[in-house]
C-alpha cells in the first residue's frame, strides 16, 4: 500500500497547487473540459460537480471510461503537461466549478523542484496502476483471456 500513500500525498499536493495557482472556472452540464484528439492543456481540482471521461467506441458512439467528482482532480494527465493530443473527451455531466491551471505551467513548476517532480511521478504511477487494474478486471469478467496475456 506504499504506492497508495505516495498517490495520496501527490493528489493532495496537486489539489493544493490548483487551489493556490488555479483560476476558478464554471462549467454547465454538457460543457467540454478537453476534447479527444486535440491538444490537452488543462488540469484542475474539482470543487463541485462531476465529469465523465469519454472515448469513441467501435459503434461510433461514446463510452464512459471514468467519472470524477468534487474533491477529485480532472484533466488528461500527463498529456496536458506537454500539450499532447487528449486521448479522451472530458465533459461535465452536471454544473461544476474547477480550479484550473495550465498544464504547461504545471510542467514548468515540476522542472523547478525535484520534490514536485517526484510528486508528478507518484501521481502518474498510481493512475497507471488504476488503469491496468481496470483492464485486467474487464478481461477477467469477459473470460477467455488470461491476466498474463495483457
Amino acid at each position: 500500500m506504499k504506492q497508495k500513500e505516495h498517490y495520496s500525498e501527490a493528489q493532495a499536493y496537486l489539489r493544493d497547487y490548483c487551489l493556490r495557482h488555479g483560476r476558478p472556472m464554471h462549467f454547465s452540464a454538457g460543457d467540454i473540459f478537453e476534447t479527444e484528439g486535440t491538444a490537452a492543456r488543462l488540469f484542475g481540482y474539482i470543487e463541485s460537480g462531476s465529469f465523465h471521461y469519454l472515448v469513441r467506441n467501435y459503434e461510433g458512439g461514446e463510452s464512459t471510461v471514468e467519472t470524477v467528482a468534487a474533491g477529485d482532480l480532472v484533466g488528461c494527465y500527463p498529456y496536458c503537461l506537454d500539450g499532447d493530443a487528449a486521448p479522451v473527451t472530458i465533459r461535465a455531466d452536471k454544473p461544476a466549478t474547477v480550479y484550473v491551471v495550465d498544464g504547461a505551467d504545471l510542467e514548468q513548476h515540476y522542472r523547478q523542484s525535484q520534490a514536485a517532480e517526484q510528486m508528478s511521478r507518484n501521481y502518474m504511477a498510481y493512475r497507471l496502476e488504476q488503469v491496468k487494474s481496470r483492464i485486467i478486471a474487464r478481461y477477467q469478467q469477459k473470460g477467455g483471456i488470461g491476466v498474463t496475456d495483457i
